[in-house]
């Protein structure tokens, strides 16, 4: 099955200055996915995998955005797509002669109940017939006053798209840098 969204999605735009770093295998996985095939997938099924180091003060469910803007004849409409926290798991620091990884939180997050009411509503209006323009984007926001960073900051995110299937990279180890 393929997946129109994961094409959007990595239209991310990430609001710090650095660029994101995705895998050209995500980026091959997604090259024949047709627009419809987004509505193909099960809301429910639909998970976020966010890994960041744990001496952040991150909450994703505020962080990580996620939103799409219809516009046809009738003109611009917004829906954004919550996220709920599903788990998060603590993973402790390794210190090794080769390898070293400082303690990192994952974060398991799902669609939330308004969320997946906008994407019904966003399929409603699909089926409507009008030539619509649509586009997905998602975002990750790091403010001062809320989120604790520092040069070693790395973030990862991913993206499943039903219980069955692995999660896909979206945006992996990406080196989160302070706006100047």
């Amino acid at each position: 099955m393929k997946y129109s969204i994961v094409i959007f999605t990595l239209l991310f735009t990430i609001l710090t200055t650095a660029c994101s770093s995705v895998p050209l295998a995500t980026m091959m996985h997604f090259s024949d996915a047709k627009p419809d095939d987004f509505f193909l997938v099960d809301p429910l099924g639909i998970t976020v995998k966010v890994t960041i180091n744990s001496n952040a003060t991150f909450d994703p469910v505020d962080s990580v955005t996620l939103s799409a803007i219809v516009e046809d004849e009738m003109g611009q409409r917004t829906y954004s797509f919550p996220l709920e926290r599903v788990s998060i798991d603590k993973i402790p620091a390794e210190n090794g002669y080769f390898f070293s990884r400082p303690a990192m939180d994952i974060f398991i997050l799902k669609l939330s109940e308004p969320a997946i009411e906008n994407l019904a509503m966003i399929n409603l209006e699909r089926k409507s017939g009008n030539k619509k323009n649509v586009g997905l984007s998602a975002g990750v926001s790091f403010s001062k006053d809320v989120n604790l960073v520092d040069e070693n900051t790395v973030l990862s995110i991913a993206l499943k798209l039903t219980e069955k299937d692995d999660f896909i990279m979206l945006i992996d180890n990406w080196l989160v840098q302070e706006a100047h």
